[in-house]
C-alpha cells in the first residue's frame, strides 16, 4: 500500500462523506489561487494543516515531511523570480554588482516570490488535506456521481490499480536482487539496477495483462460496477466550508483595502 493511502484509511475523517471533503478543499483552493493574497494563502495553509493534523490525527512530523517535498521543488523554481538584473541606480535590498548591472533582490521580486510560494503551498495543503483524509476509491465514487464521462473514471481506476502492480513488481525484483547480493559493491549495484530497469516494464506489462484477463473472467465490460459505501453526514463539513470561504474572502478584501 502507498503510504499516503495508509494515512487516508487511518484518518479520523475517512468516514465522512467524500463529497463534503471535496467541497471543503476545492473552494479554498480556488480562492487561494484567484485572490493571490498573503493572508488568504497563509490562512488556507493553516486551516488545512489544522484539519489534516488536528482533526484527521495525521502525525505532524509526517505531514511536514510530505509538505517539504513540493517545497524543495518550489524553492528551486522561485530563485529565477527572486533574483533579477537591475541598473546601477536601482534601489535593491540585496545584490552583487557584475559589470554594468546589479544582480540581486528588490522589494517587488521579494513580494512576488513570497506570494508564489504561499499560493503554491496553499494549493498543496488543500490537496494534501483531501488525499490524506479520503481514499482514492471514495473519490472515484464521487466522480461517478458527476457528469464526468464514465470512461475517464474507469481509466483513472485502472491507472490507480496498475500503479500498485508496478510497485509490486519493483518490490519483488528488489528482493531478488538483494537475495543474490546485488548490492555487494557499487559496480554490482549499478549492473543490478540497470537490469531491473530493463526488465521492469516487460514484467509489469505481462502482469497487467494477467490482471486484465482476470477482470474479463469476472464479467468486466469496460466499466466498474461497485456498491457505494455509507458515510457519516457531511453537514458540519459543508458549514465549515462556507465559513472558511467567507473568512478567506473577508481576509482577501481586507488586505486589498488596507495595503
Amino acid at each position: 500500500m502507498i503510504l499516503i493511502d495508509k494515512y487516508a484509511y487511518d484518518s479520523k475523517l475517512a468516514h465522512i462523506s467524500p463529497k463534503a471533503k471535496l467541497i471543503y478543499t476545492m473552494f479554498p483552493l480556488l480562492l487561494c489561487i484567484s485572490l493571490n493574497s498573503f493572508v488568504v494563502s497563509a490562512a488556507t495553509i493553516l486551516a488545512m494543516a489544522v484539519t489534516t493534523v488536528g482533526v484527521g490525527k495525521i502525525k505532524l512530523s509526517a505531514y511536514f515531511k510530505m509538505l517539504f517535498i513540493p517545497f524543495g521543488f518550489l524553492m528551486v523554481g522561485t530563485i529565477t523570480i527572486l533574483i533579477n538584473r537591475f541598473d546601477l541606480n536601482h534601489v535593491y535590498l540585496l545584490g552583487v554588482r557584475i559589470g554594468k548591472y546589479v544582480y540581486g533582490i528588490d522589494r517587488v521580486t521579494l513580494t512576488n516570490s513570497l506570494k508564489l510560494v504561499l499560493n503554491a503551498l496553499g494549493g498543496v495543503s488543500c490537496m494534501y488535506c483531501l488525499s490524506l483524509s479520503t481514499p482514492m476509491t471514495d473519490l472515484f465514487q464521487v466522480l461517478r456521481q458527476t457528469k464526468l464521462p464514465a470512461v475517464i473514471v474507469t481509466l483513472m481506476e485502472l491507472i490507480y490499480r496498475y500503479i500498485f502492480v508496478l510497485l509490486d513488481e519493483i518490490g519483488r525484483m528488489n528482493v531478488a536482487k538483494n537475495s543474490r547480493l546485488g548490492n555487494c559493491n557499487f559496480r554490482t549495484s549499478l549492473k543490478s539496477t540497470s537490469e531491473i530497469i530493463s526488465m521492469l516494464f516487460i514484467r509489469a506489462y505481462n502482469r497487467s495483462d494477467r490482471v486484465y484477463a482476470a477482470l474479463e473472467s469476472r464479467g468486466y465490460n469496460g466499466q466498474f460496477v461497485t456498491l457505494d459505501d455509507e458515510y457519516m453526514n457531511g453537514k458540519k463539513m459543508y458549514m465549515l466550508s462556507i465559513l472558511l470561504c467567507l473568512l478567506l474572502l473577508s481576509a482577501g478584501l481586507a488586505e486589498r483595502l488596507l495595503l
